[in-house]
């Protein structure tokens, strides 16, 4: 029997792409667009200042800024006499239960809890926690380690000066991001370190494409009176912003 549309239905378009292939090519090219973008805004808001002509007055205090090439790391004096770290995160607390025996610095860092606690070293890092990080939805923690105050002339680290009185912004900016207990002190994660000279402690608030572990140190700068970059998720923008 013939078609009841065997001379009024129309052909086949061989030309036309089935919606499958279309969906996935739409979702490529919105995908590279989104990344563009994140990337064209991280590179314009990086090279804008943020406090160009912040005053150092009584400058007295050096931290260094610290790099693995991806992570920032905030490296403060162990003690001076705006705050004692020993007293807000224990060096008991480390694997080695006690200070290293040239423990004059304190190195601080921000970031996804998953991800610290999984990726030791860059060669474990996975796909799938990366991309959890970006999520937003995991909690964070804060990285402790005690070492000597290093040398200068590392291209991966950079000294600033502070005043007393800036420093103590950056220090109360630390304590607003470790949760605490009830007897207000910092909630130490036992049994978790990567050598014999640091520890974890639980963190506030949430990592995420727009909040990354650069951008805490870069907002903990920017109440401390130091010229910052507007945004910064990535180190780049932080070490060429402090070179001004």
């Amino acid at each position: 029997m013939p078609s009841p549309c065997a001379d009024t239905c129309p052909a086949p378009n061989p030309r036309r792409m089935p919606w499958l292939p279309r969906a996935v090519l739409f979702l490529i090219a919105a995908l590279g667009l989104a990344i563009s973008l994140y990337l064209l805004a991280a590179m314009v808001l990086g090279v804008l200042p943020k406090q160009r002509n912040a005053q150092l007055a009584d400058a007295s205090i050096v931290i260094y800024l610290e790099t693995n090439g991806v992570h920032t790391d905030l490296l403060l004096p162990a003690r001076n006499e705006v705050i004692d770290w020993a007293r807000w995160f224990s060096p008991r607390h480390t694997r080695s239960g006690q200070s290293p025996p040239v423990a004059d610095a304190i190195a601080i860092g921000w970031g996804d809890r998953q991800f610290y606690l999984n990726t030791p070293t860059w060669a474990d890092l996975k796909l799938s926690t990366a991309l959890n990080a970006l999520t937003g939805r995991d909690t964070t923690l804060l990285h402790v380690s005690w070492g000597p105050m290093p040398a200068t002339g590392d291209p991966q680290r950079m000294a600033l000066r502070l005043s007393p009185d800036n420093y103590r912004h950056l220090v109360e900016y630390i304590e607003h991001s470790t949760r605490l207990d009830a007897q207000n002190q910092a909630i130490w994660l036992g049994g978790r370190a990567y050598r014999q000279d640091d520890a974890f402690y639980e963190a506030t608030g949430h990592y995420s494409l727009f909040k990354t572990c650069n951008e805490w140190v870069r907002a903990g700068l920017e109440v401390a009176h130091v010229r910052v970059p507007w945004w910064s998720p990535f180190d780049q923008a932080l070490f060429w912003q402090l070179r001004q």
